[in-house]
């Protein structure tokens, strides 16, 4: 449309245009504006400019309606003027129940459609560029955000289980595909309503059954918590990407509840196991095993452990960061204290020891974007012995840190377990680390009980 024609109607006042575009208006009744009457006299057939400076008329009813200081154009997409006027009047009570926006989103798509908006792709790679998230950590919360694009956008609808399964597939290209698939998306796929939407979706799927729908309810919590780290506003504001409004600016997440934890095994028995079992035939295991259950150490920080973080004299291990090691937080830097015993297991596996780790492994890749382990071997047939020895935690190594919390909470209390396990909150340890170890019981004996009855009992 010609410029010079549009800034002409946009500069004129509503009667103006009235005057210029529609009929004379001086005769029009008093109709209320819900009343599709009231449109009728109100529409216009605007015009534009051919290449040859010619002005055609569209054969479309316009109307421009007003409310509250802003004024739009509305293309109502009819010749027959009766049905634009029942249009026009629709547009109007939506405005004034709903707002401009959900009236210009429906209304008027095509220009929510040609609006500049990021892809995920492009929106990802300016998150690594700009933000200061770690590679790692926008690496987990992108393949959280992917997800939910995914399913948002119904990518796999219709795909059978081997198309499913190619986006796995790295050595082909079936990854590859599928991440510029997902990456092509533009972000405003993702909205307040759909996210909230998915989330319903994600939950409904696992049924009745109060077990599997709870581990669903704290599955796509965890989906939308990662995936909204994504949208803070201190990373927003350091992107240039043309972004959507915030899909999570509408989002409330339900808190599942605490996932506590429930002992399975007898840790005095499991490391009585790991004595006969591991410690001559396969002496990394049972390391691995002694630095998580009887030091309470994660994984990672259990991989990543140098012999110089281990004070002999002092009886400690200082899990601190290293050039190889960043703690999860500042509270995750901590000292732990082992008794006499431990402190002579460690000093037996130092003796002729001539790397700077405690665990037997690969060397460290600093500049990982994703997550390792140096002793991913030696974690993973730790794993099978504990499946075999009774452990059925998904996360078997962990219910390992859980079980020293757990200990440590039963003689020292809830405040040593937080420190032991290097929680920055208290509630974390108690919610999702500690099980009762010690029986709780009412101290009332029925045979007392049952003699001072008979004794104050009137004659």
């Amino acid at each position: 449309m010609s410029a010079l024609i549009e800034k002409i109607e946009d500069t004129k006042s509503g009667p103006e245009m009235a005057q210029t575009n529609g009929p004379d208006k001086s005769k029009a009744d008093r109709r209320a504006k819900t009343h599709q009457d009231f449109w009728k006299d109100r529409l216009v057939r605007r015009a534009y400019e051919d290449r040859g400076g010619r002005a055609v008329e569209m054969p479309e009813w316009h109307v421009r309606i007003a409310f509250r200081g802003r004024r739009e154009w509305f293309n109502l997409g009819s010749a027959n003027q009766a049905a634009a006027a029942i249009k026009a009047r629709d547009i109007y009570v939506s405005i004034v129940a709903a707002g401009w926006e959900p009236t210009i989103v429906k209304y008027k798509p095509d220009m929510e459609e040609t609006a500049e908006v990021c892809t995920v792709g492009e929106f990802l790679a300016d998150v690594e560029t700009r933000s200061h998230l770690k590679p790692v950590t926008v690496r987990r919360y992108a393949v959280k955000l992917r997800k939910l694009v995914s399913d948002v956008a119904k990518l796999e609808a219709g795909l059978k289980r081997k198309a499913k399964r190619a986006k796995y597939d790295y050595v082909n290209g079936g990854r590859k595909a599928w991440l510029a698939k997902v990456d092509g998306q533009r972000l405003d796929v993702l909205s307040s309503e759909s996210v909230n939407a998915w989330r319903n979706a994600y939950v409904a799927k696992a049924g009745t059954d109060p077990v599997r729908r709870k581990s669903a309810e704290r599955s796509a919590a965890s989906y939308m918590r990662c995936a909204r780290s994504l949208f803070t506003a201190d990373v927003l504001s350091m992107l240039k990407v043309k972004l959507p409004p915030n899909p999570f600016a509408g989002v409330k997440l339900k808190d599942p509840g605490a996932q506590r934890y429930h002992s399975e095994v007898n840790a005095e028995w499991l490391l009585a196991c790991a004595e006969r079992e591991l410690r001559k035939e396969h002496p990394q295991q049972y390391l691995a095993l002694f630095l998580c259950l009887w030091g309470g150490l994660r994984r990672k920080e259990a991989d990543l452990l140098m012999w110089e973080q281990v004070d002999f004299k002092q009886g400690q291990i200082q899990v601190r960061r290293t050039p190889h090691f960043e703690p999860k937080t500042e509270e995750s830097q901590r000292v732990v204290d082992l008794p006499p015993e431990a402190v002579d297991v460690l000093r037996t596996f130092k003796k002729g020891n001539t790397s700077e780790f405690v665990l037997a492994g690969a060397e460290p890749n600093t500049a990982a974007t994703y997550d390792y382990y140096r002793c991913d071997c030696i974690w993973r047939d730790l794993h099978d012995w504990l499946r075999n020895r009774g452990v059925r935690q998904k996360k078997a190594i962990h219910s390992l840190r859980k079980e020293s919390g757990s200990l440590v909470a039963s003689a020292f209390g809830i405040e040593a377990a937080r420190h032991h396990l290097g929680h920055r909150d208290i509630r974390t340890t108690s919610a999702h680390y500690v099980a009762k170890k010690k029986r709780i019981e009412v101290p009332l004996a029925l045979d007392s009980l049952a003699d001072r009855i008979a004794i104050e009992q009137p004659a």
